[in-house]
Formats: structure tokens, C-alpha cells, sequence
């Protein structure tokens, strides 16, 4: 009996094991179909390129190192996170203005707050100064504003949590003195028959800059322009034993404080490039082409351009060493090119979604006439939207000093330019509407 109740108990026994057994198999086989099908999931997800500018953003720490690890167009605006402060030095004639544009945009858009200050125009330059500050914002997330740069101010006034993002945008200094001559009116200071023949007088009587002084009598906004609004002291620069050397640690030190120099020849790559480093996406850094310039006369006499060159010493070595950086920058984005084509692409629809046609406008340059459509739209008017007025209104909006009348007074202004944004617009047109997907067809 004993010997019978025994065998009953191991045969119970070795059921109970093989089920067991059985079990565990299922669940390892049922754990490595789930994990087969989630590595496709994730395979398919990393390698899928898409021409729309909507991205899930997953917050990560953001690393310097290690850029273009991935060929996806769209890897860094999926897998890093969004700036929320930002500050840009706003240079002159190097499509500086664009920038500030998509600055502008980006804050209203992400409920970021603009550090905005009032000059008489927008392309005044003066030293930093908290009273000229709007009255209840002492420190915003974005600072895109003209002004010599001044990391003490701005450490200050921007927010510092998570640090800012700092960037510029600089421009062949021989190109960008003859767009400014021209632009600013330099010849009617310096009258002649050819702006090629006054840029001669200009430079004549020019002979001892940065020889025997440093002033330059009506050169703000045009010589060595990049390198004064980066923050370059020419007074100590001519004070200096070693001149060289001045410009070598003023180098220097720039490389260290920006983390990025975009160049104006390279446009659209520096947005692109803008775009990765920053975890944009396209919506956040399309554009419209305007304010071309209607007579475009051009410098081909050699020795004027060999003097121009001479002129602009300075900004001729900026130039040099942050052109060298940029490529190589560039040379660390697996992929960039398809992105930028990409991205052209994009942008060429935009344009044709947005504007049908150009009218003469700011400064003797052609304005955009938006299409029925882009005047319906918050992203085609601000685009459309020069930096001054933009900033304006902003500051109207959000200036507690501001009174009612002078609000009510804007909501009026405006009306009758159906081409940008007018106060109004600012204060109630939906901003998160996706231009990208308008424009390609993507709804």
C-alpha cells in the first residue's frame, strides 16, 4: 500500500514538473516574439523619413558630442529637446533678419518669452541697458534683438535654466560692405555718379583706420561690422602691443561662447544645421524670401575690392576662422544634405502656399503679396512680418506700462495691409496651425 501511494506521488510529481516545464518555455518563447516584435517597431520607427515637420519630442539630455550618428533628417528633433532659451547676436546684412523672424515665431508658438527693449529702429545698435527694457520683464527665455553683444547683460536678463542656446550668423565682409553701402545710403554721404565711385571716395577718406585711430566717421552697420556687434573692442584693439594676438584670444573666446556660427552664403544648410543642433523641426525654421533689394549695383574694379578687403581686416579673420568651424560642423552631420534638400523642397512649397506675388516695399526692396490663403494664416503673415513691427506689437501686447488707448489704437492700425500681421492678427489668429502640412499637401 505504501509502495503504491508512493508511485501515485512521483507520477503526480512529474505532471506537475512537465506542465511547469511546458509553462516556462511558453513564457520565454512568448517573451522573445515580444521582444522580436518590438526591435521592429523600433527599427522601422528610427529609420522611416518623413518630409512633414511634426515630430513627437522625447525630452533627453541634449550632447554636443556625437552629432550625425543617425542619417534620419529628422533623428534630432525625435530624440532631444527643444530649447526655451535662446540668444542670438542679430548682425547686419547677413540675413539676420530671417532669423529673427523664425525666432520671433518660435517663441510666440512655444509660449516663450521675447527679451524686448525699444530703439527708434530696428537696425539701431546701442549698449545694453536694463531701463530700456519693457517694464514687467527684466529677463525672457529669447533674445533676437540688434545690439552689441554682452554676455554679462545678457546672463542677467535670459534665463539660465537650462542654460541658453547661443548662435550668429555672419557674412563675407567684402559682400556684405557693398549690400551696406548701398542699403544704409552711404552715397548719399558720399555722393557720386557710381556706387562703385563712392565707395572710392568712402575709402579715401578712410586712409588711416586702424592705422593711426580706431574711429571711422559714418561706418556703424557697415565696416567690421560682424566683429563691433560680437562684442570686438577696437578701442583696446589699437591700444594693444600685440595686435595679432588681440584678435587671436578675441577669437578665441567666441569659439568658446557660441555654439554655433551659421554663414550667410550657406543659408539654408545653417538652417538646417540650426535645425539638428537645436532639435527644431521644419516648421520652426521655414521662411519667405523678401526684401530683395529692386537695383542691385555690383563692385568688379579689383583694387576697390582689394581695399575693402584692407577695410575690413577684422571681419576678414572672423570670417575666415568661423567659415573654417562651420564645414566643420557640417562634416560631423551624416546626412545633412539630403535634409537640406528636404528642406528646400519644403520651403519652395511654403513660399507657393503663402505668396503670389511681390509689390515694392521697405527701403526700395520687393515685399511678398500673400495668396488668399497666406493672408488667412498666422505662420505666412508673421513670416511676411518685418522684425520691428513684430517686436512692436509683441511689446504693446505684453508691456504693462502700455496703456488701453494706445492698444485700442493699434487694433485699428494696420487694416489696410492685408500682406503682414497687425495687432489684432497677434492678439487672435491660431498660431499652431502645422504650415508644412498646409503647404505639401500632408493634412
Amino acid at each position: 500500500m505504501t509502495h503504491t501511494i508512493k508511485r501515485m506521488y512521483d507520477r503526480t510529481l512529474n505532471q506537475i514538473l512537465t506542465v511547469l516545464r511546458r509553462i516556462k518555455c511558453l513564457t520565454y518563447v512568448t517573451l522573445l516574439v515580444t521582444l522580436v516584435i518590438l526591435l521592429l517597431y523600433l527599427t522601422q520607427d528610427l529609420t522611416a523619413v518623413s518630409i512633414t515637420a511634426s515630430q513627437t519630442i522625447i525630452p533627453v539630455v541634449y550632447q554636443r558630442d556625437g552629432h550625425g550618428a543617425h542619417n534620419n533628417p529628422n533623428f534630432h528633433a525625435q530624440f532631444c529637446q527643444k530649447p526655451r532659451n535662446i540668444i542670438f547676436t542679430k548682425t547686419h546684412k547677413t540675413g539676420s533678419s530671417t532669423i529673427s523672424n523664425i525666432l520671433l515665431r518660435y517663441g510666440e508658438v512655444n509660449n516663450l518669452s521675447q527679451l524686448l527693449y525699444s530703439y527708434r529702429t530696428s537696425t539701431e545698435y546701442k549698449k545694453l541697458l536694463a531701463r530700456r527694457l519693457i517694464t514687467n520683464r527684466q529677463i525672457g527665455n529669447i533674445f533676437a534683438q540688434h545690439a552689441t553683444y554682452d554676455m554679462d547683460f545678457l546672463r542677467e536678463h535670459v534665463y539660465g535654466s537650462p542654460p541658453p542656446r547661443i548662435f550668429t550668423i555672419i557674412r563675407n565682409p567684402v559682400s556684405q560692405f557693398v549690400s551696406g553701402f548701398s542699403f544704409f545710403e552711404k552715397p548719399k554721404l558720399y555722393p557720386a555718379p557710381t556706387l562703385q565711385s563712392s565707395i572710392q571716395l568712402f575709402l579715401d577718406s578712410h586712409s588711416t583706420y586702424l592705422k593711426d585711430t580706431w574711429f571711422c566717421r559714418n561706418c556703424d552697420r557697415l565696416v567690421n561690422a560682424n566683429s563691433l556687434d560680437m562684442g570686438f573692442r577696437f578701442d583696446r584693439y589699437m591700444a594693444s602691443d600685440d595686435k595679432n594676438g588681440f584678435v587671436e584670444d578675441f577669437l578665441a573666446e567666441k569659439t568658446g561662447e557660441y555654439e554655433l556660427v551659421l554663414i550667410t552664403e550657406y543659408f539654408d544648410l545653417s538652417l538646417v544645421l540650426l535645425k539638428r543642433r537645436m532639435c527644431l523641426t521644419y516648421n520652426d525654421i521655414v521662411y519667405l524670401r523678401s526684401l530683395e533689394r529692386i537695383r542691385k549695383e555690383t563692385v568688379d574694379d579689383s583694387g576697390i575690392l582689394a581695399r575693402i578687403t584692407e577695410i575690413q581686416k577684422i571681419d576678414m579673420k572672423l570670417y575666415e576662422h568661423f567659415n573654417r568651424t562651420f564645414w566643420e560642423e557640417i562634416e560631423k552631420e551624416d546626412g545633412i544634405f539630403e535634409d537640406l534638400r528636404i528642406f528646400q523642397q519644403i520651403n519652395s512649397k511654403v513660399q507657393e502656399y503663402c505668396v503670389q506675388g511681390k509689390k515694392i516695399g521697405y527701403m526700395n526692396t520687393y515685399e511678398n503679396r500673400l495668396t488668399d490663403a497666406g493672408k488667412e494664416n498666422y505662420h505666412c503673415l508673421a513670416m511676411n512680418t518685418r522684425c520691428l513691427p513684430f517686436s512692436t506689437f509683441l511689446q504693446a501686447r505684453d508691456d504693462e506700462k502700455v496703456s488701453d488707448e494706445t492698444r485700442a489704437g493699434l487694433l485699428e492700425e494696420g487694416l489696410d495691409n492685408p500682406d503682414s500681421l497687425n495687432f489684432r492678427q497677434i492678439l487672435t489668429l491660431n498660431r499652431h496651425t502645422d504650415i508644412v502640412k498646409l503647404a505639401t499637401g500632408h493634412v
